[in-house]
């Protein structure tokens, strides 16, 4: 089949070498002027590769999707750890039992963990967070980091990924990502990605098409933007960046830093440590969470329940046209990791070689299907 792929981030830019090393005719155009997306890497005026959209740890525990990556560059081996400053003192992301000893409420803390239901209140993301962790700890690093993320009140926001990514640990693990397969290639994500679409035609700075000089269009655009904002327009978050190159860090074994109290930012990242670089200076980037606007991409799908359901309404649309698939984050309006993003594209090969045989209803049930899988 003739496939055009729209967006040559690492969802676009996958999907387009398995349909292409199926023999399919394929094709990717790129909005920006770069391949990658949001997802590609540069070298800082001081020497060190970084990502200018926050640095990308690649972790994976499905020998599938590290035998796919793999193939396109060696990777660095960086162990991924994280950590949180509260009043002042660093401790481990996630945080640990054995940390809380180090609060002056500790006692508190405690007896609401001590007092937590098994079951947690999936109301909305506070409530998730309160039954996870007790009234004390969310206030100390989650409610203020969330409203900044999501430029909103967490109450607003659906429960579906707090225990997916928010967690208390018994004991400091070795990594954030546990004992996963992980790191970052060796010589960055533009070469990566180069790499996975080698051979295949790219236009980039572009998004002009013609869905009906293809079988199939597959975008990685956000949804509603596809759809022409038919229903009205998708909520997502950007971020804005900030750099500081002669800035102490606080520790050499942890490439990322929470700042839930800070009145601006969210985290900050020290690039030389995830890609494992030498140098008497550092590369910190610090994070400010924005609304989206032309100069802000979007990044981040806001799930809320108003959302959700506009998002329900596109996808039945667009499974209604003749060709066009979505799939990706923006695309499938979700909060997913690379690998995960790796995962749906082999999950999706079938759904888009059958889509002209497939009614709407089929299309939307399959692809339905495979987003709540993740």
């Amino acid at each position: 089949m003739k496939i055009l792929i729209i967006g040559t981030g690492l969802s676009g830019g996958c999907i387009a070498r398995l349909l292409k090393d199926r023999n399919h005719d394929v094709k990717l155009i790129e909005k920006q002027r770069i391949i990658g997306g949001l997802c590609f890497t540069k070298i800082s005026p001081n020497g060190i590769k970084y990502e200018p959209y926050g640095v990308h740890v690649f972790h994976s525990g499905n020998p599938k999707i590290i035998k796919f990556i793999t193939k396109f560059d060696k990777f660095n081996g960086y162990v991924h750890k994280r950590g949180l400053i509260i009043n002042g003192k660093l401790f481990p992301l996630p945080l640990t039992k054995e940390s809380l000893y180090w609060f002056e409420n500790k006692d508190q803390i405690f007896q609401e963990l001590q007092n937590r239901s098994s079951e947690i209140d999936n109301t909305n993301f506070e409530t998730a967070c309160i039954s996870i962790f007790g009234e004390t700890l969310y206030q100390y690093y989650i409610k203020n980091y969330s409203m900044k993320m999501w430029g909103m009140d967490p109450k607003k926001l659906t429960a579906e990924w707090v225990p997916k990514r928010l967690e208390l640990r018994e004991k400091e693990d070795e990594s954030y990502f546990g004992s996963e397969w992980q790191g970052l290639p060796k010589n960055g994500y533009t070469f990566l990605i180069n790499q996975i679409i080698k051979g295949i035609p790219v236009k980039l700075n572009t998004f002009i098409h013609n869905p009906e000089d293809y079988d199939i269009v597959v975008s990685s655009a956000p949804l509603d933007d596809i759809m022409q904002l038919k229903f009205g327009k998708l909520e997502y978050r950007s971020l804005k960046f900030d750099y500081k190159i002669n800035e102490i860090w606080e520790s050499q074994y942890m490439g990322t830093i929470n700042l839930p109290q800070h009145p601006k930012y969210i985290r900050k990242c020290n690039f030389k440590i995830p890609h494992k670089q030498k140098s008497p200076q550092n590369w910190i980037q610090y994070q400010e969470p924005a609304a989206t606007n032309k100069d802000n991409l979007p990044m981040y799908p806001i799930s809320t329940k108003e959302n959700q359901y506009l998002f329900n309404r596109y996808l039945k649309e667009v499974c209604k046209t003749k060709n066009i698939c979505p799939i990706g984050r923006l695309g499938l309006y979700k909060y997913l990791d690379m690998d995960k993003v790796i995962e749906i594209a082999f999950d999706m090969l079938p759904i888009i070689e059958n889509y002209l045989n497939s009614s709407p209803e089929e299309r939307y049930n399959n692809i339905n299907e495979i987003r709540n899988k993740y």
